[in-house]
């Protein structure tokens, strides 16, 4: 793995706070506007939709169940319906895949960079892993259809706000099954200013956005590898309830609103 996808991987996985300003090739990121309209829900839906039809299109580059990484790359591209930045690595276990974005030189963003489990003779991709790579590329899907997901990223690192504490709150408090408690939150915020509490709950607000269309997505997901393997997951549960994803949305937005109202009130009275 090369430098500037190790960068990309601390920076955006919130372990650091990076010293490098960083910008984004928006040709090799983002969806054209043309293709990504609508409301967010719209385009995350849309975004399942497409990376349904990606596993679709790999189903006759499969050669003994294994396909190579170059025509993995070509047909993610295809399916995308534009021409971003991909690049594939070896992620070093076979229950591990993660996605990051993909420094180049300026430290500008061109595009991905995927870690994937790969077979040991060919370094292929190897089919059994479908359910893994698939939740990775759902994720590349929600952020060219979503721009606003990386970019909120790219702000907090270029002001230098403490991206390892907010990731780490994030995963402590927010992600997955964990409970969101408004007390915890407004103690982690209390010490900010007004524009980078905006900026955190933003980013709090796209990153349980993002998470929860992969978990909506596994369904779509599992149904298609029985398909196409003739097979049947057995004691899968689909039920989202656990996660509290519309419980936290909504706080997330209630902090929101009451800290823009309150900086609104307060430039009004200075002006």
């Amino acid at each position: 793995m090369n430098d500037s996808v190790k960068l990309a991987k601390k920076i955006f996985t919130g372990f650091i706070n990076s010293m490098v300003k960083l910008s984004i090739n928006k040709s090799k990121v983002f969806l054209p506007l043309s293709m990504s309209k609508g409301t967010t829900e719209q385009r995350l839906q849309k975004a399942r939709l497409l990376n349904l039809r990606f596993y679709d299109n790999l189903q006759d580059k499969f050669v003994n169940r294994e396909i190579k990484q170059s025509v993995f790359k070509r047909i993610l591209k295809e399916t995308s319906g534009f021409k971003p930045g991909i690049e594939i690595f070896e992620s070093g276990s076979p229950k591990k895949a993660k996605m990051t974005p993909l420094l180049g030189a300026q430290n500008k963003i061109r595009g991905y960079a995927f870690a994937l489990p790969v077979t040991y003779w060919f370094e292929n991709i190897h089919k059994s892993s479908a359910q893994l790579f698939l939740k990775t590329t759902q994720r590349f899907f929600n952020e060219i259809f979503n721009p606003k997901f990386l970019a909120r990223k790219i702000i907090m690192n270029n002001k230098g706000y403490n991206t390892k504490e907010a990731g780490e709150f994030y995963m402590n408090n927010i992600a997955e099954k964990q409970t969101l408690n408004p007390k915890n939150l407004d103690k982690y915020l209390q010490r900010k200013k007004a524009e980078e509490k905006i900026n955190i709950l933003q980013f709090f607000r796209y990153s349980l956005l993002d998470e929860r269309n992969v978990h909506q997505a596994e369904h779509g997901i599992d149904k298609h590898i029985e398909k196409a393997d003739h097979l049947k997951f057995q004691n899968k549960n689909y039920d989202l309830s656990e996660y509290h994803y519309d419980e936290k949305l909504a706080l997330l937005n209630k902090k929101l609103g009451e800290i823009i109202q309150s900086e609104r009130n307060r430039l009004k009275k200075e002006g």
